[in-house]
């Protein structure tokens, strides 16, 4: 008699929250959020960019240029432009190993020149000092191996957040590329010239502010290769995409030129970083709010289940789990309705009310550059 008694007590329940309550949904209506397809350890880094070495290279590029953009890519641009006016290129002069980029500035401000790999070692330092991410791009001919003397290239790419993708700066001709308003890195070039469009980028020279005319048939020599320092497990190697050239060579100019590994995958050369992604859970709490409701309705149907959804279908009481591949990770920022939200550790709770809300989430490296935002438009109703 008591179990009737509670049976029928419990479906007056039901019925009686059913007529009080709608069914309320939760649906994504646009987001950005994605997997993180690059582990950017892989990435030949600075472990830290509070070293002594990055810390008086800043100082003195501060000390010795008034920088008047202060956000990207403009400012790459000013930095290229200030180390390719440090010294005159002399492509026999090779700066001794364990040179600095600041120990290679002040020998050229006493009067040694030096080569391209020297212009783009300095100009990678000096945008890693102000907490870009940023790496040497060796650039080869389709006759790497045996072709003579002028068959490479060292140019510098560095990643640009507000772009978001790799773009290109020659330091040594203080150039960078750009088609119809977009700035160009050297796949982007190369596959512009692939389908016939080569003639119609712009290189563009940052000091004059004019087209360089003589670059275009210079850089078409090197777009057989391009390669980019890596590291895994302790071993260093150039990942080198295959674009013109197609062989896997072993020589450079005749010379031993191992420690290569190549690929045709554009996606492992030209990753995307300073990334976030978001992992979106439910407590446990809500979880079993949801199954007790759900039991006590007694179901016996799907026509049941559908009738009583509106009572224990899930309310937007979330768990955020929060990951990235940014490089000198510090902390996360994370807003609801562009209202901060408390972050502990890589976690966060929030509740979104009835209606639409924007989420975002941004990743904040050590000196205070942010990453892409992960965004998310979430309904409730």
């Amino acid at each position: 008699m008591k179990r009737i008694i509670l049976f029928v007590l419990t479906l007056l329940l039901c019925i009686s929250l059913r007529a009080q309550n709608e069914l309320n949904k939760i649906e994504v209506l646009s987001s950005n959020n994605s997997q993180l397809v690059f582990d950017h350890t892989y990435q030949k880094l600075t472990d830290s960019l509070s070293t002594s070495d990055y810390e008086e290279l800043k100082k003195y590029v501060l000390d010795d240029l008034k920088i008047i953009n202060s956000s990207e890519p403009e400012m790459f641009f000013e930095l290229m432009a200030w180390v390719s006016s440090q010294w005159k290129h002399n492509g026999w002069n090779a700066a001794d190993k364990g040179l600095t980029a600041l120990d290679i500035i002040k020998n050229a401000k006493a009067g040694e020149q030096y080569r391209c790999v020297e212009y783009g070692k300095v100009l990678k330092d000096v945008l890693l000092s102000f907490g870009y991410i940023s790496r040497i791009v060796d650039l080869r001919s389709v006759d790497v191996a045996y072709g003579g003397a002028g068959m490479g290239h060292v140019a510098t790419e560095v990643w640009s957040n507000n772009l978001q993708k790799w773009i290109f700066l020659d330091p040594q001709f203080n150039v960078y590329a750009k088609y119809q308003s977009e700035v160009l890195n050297i796949y982007d070039i190369f596959k512009l010239k692939e389908k016939g469009g080569f003639k119609n980028i712009e290189f563009v020279n940052v000091r004059s502010n004019k087209l360089n005319e003589t670059y275009p048939k210079f850089i078409t020599n090197y777009l057989a290769y391009i390669g980019v320092y890596q590291i895994a497990k302790n071993n260093t190697y150039s990942l080198v995409l295959q674009m013109e050239g197609q062989d896997e060579y072993l020589t450079f100019q005749s010379m031993p030129r191992g420690s290569c590994v190549f690929t045709k995958n554009k996606e492992v050369v030209y990753h995307d970083i300073n990334r976030s992604m978001v992992v979106i859970n439910y407590p446990e709490d809500e979880r079993k709010r949801s199954r007790t409701i759900m039991k006590s309705c007694n179901i016996k149907t799907a026509e049941d289940f559908k009738e009583n959804m509106c009572l224990f279908a899930a309310k937007p009481d979330f768990k955020l789990s929060l990951l990235n591949n940014m490089p000198w990770f510090d902390k996360y920022e994370v807003y609801l309705n562009n209202q901060i939200v408390e972050v502990k550790d890589t976690t966060c709770d929030i509740v979104l009310p009835k209606g639409i809300s924007d989420l975002k989430v941004v990743a904040v490296n050590k000196v205070g550059i942010k990453g892409i935002p992960t965004l998310m438009k979430i309904k409730y109703e």
